[in-house]
């Protein structure tokens, strides 16, 4: 359970558009709503939560951004797991691994200008590799993986999205290599994108 609470403290702050992998700015949201619903995953829960993030654009500097979330499980998953906890930009695997993606900021920054099939070495050594183009949500993104230096037995896979302003990637996705096989631990996916243009 421990795991669950590291991984959603971490995802608290991106929530907050604070954090490595808050996307887009809310000024580049239409005018209108925008609903992204995500699943969200863990290997300490039995059934997948499911994020509901709604950002309405006014149209002169005002936006509403609206999140739900829903899990059901037994007691004590919902006890510890359930909920975004704002906090820390680190996302632990469990195991005592953290990774570290704050380094991410500049890949977030300049995904534009990513290519697939490139590696991109970043701030503090970490590296962004097998970047490839995936639609996700009906969505357009380029999806690498992130190998933070300071521990090799964890490694991110993170979607940048290109076409479409998204709060949260749309993909992350947290490995830990367990006797030598990469064991998911964690998993946040976009699986719905809509968008409801007007005067919000």
């Amino acid at each position: 359970m421990k795991r669950t609470i590291g991984i959603l403290t971490g995802l608290g702050l991106m929530l907050a558009g604070l954090g490595a992998v808050a996307q887009s700015d809310l000024d580049v949201f239409p005018i209108g709503t925008t609903t992204m619903i995500y699943t969200v995953t863990s290997e300490d829960t039995s059934e997948p939560q499911i994020l509901e993030l709604v950002v309405t654009s006014y149209g002169d500097d005002r936006y509403t951004v609206r999140m739900v979330t829903e899990q059901t499980g037994n007691e004590d998953e919902l006890a510890t797991g359930f909920g975004f906890i704002f906090g820390s930009a680190m996302v632990s695997s469990g195991g005592g691994h953290d990774a570290d993606f704050s380094s991410l900021n500049a890949l977030m920054d300049q995904r534009s200008r990513l290519e697939e099939g490139q590696d991109y070495l970043l701030p503090g050594g970490g590296m962004f590799t097998e970047i490839v183009g995936v639609t996700i949500a009906g969505v357009w993104c380029l999806e690498g993986t992130f190998i933070d230096a300071d521990d090799e037995n964890v490694r991110m896979t993170v979607a940048f999205a290109l076409t479409h302003p998204v709060y949260i990637s749309p993909l992350i996705r947290a490995e830990e290599l367990r006797d030598g096989e990469w064991v998911e631990t964690f998993s946040l996916e976009l699986v719905e994108y809509t968008v409801v243009e007007g005067e919000g």
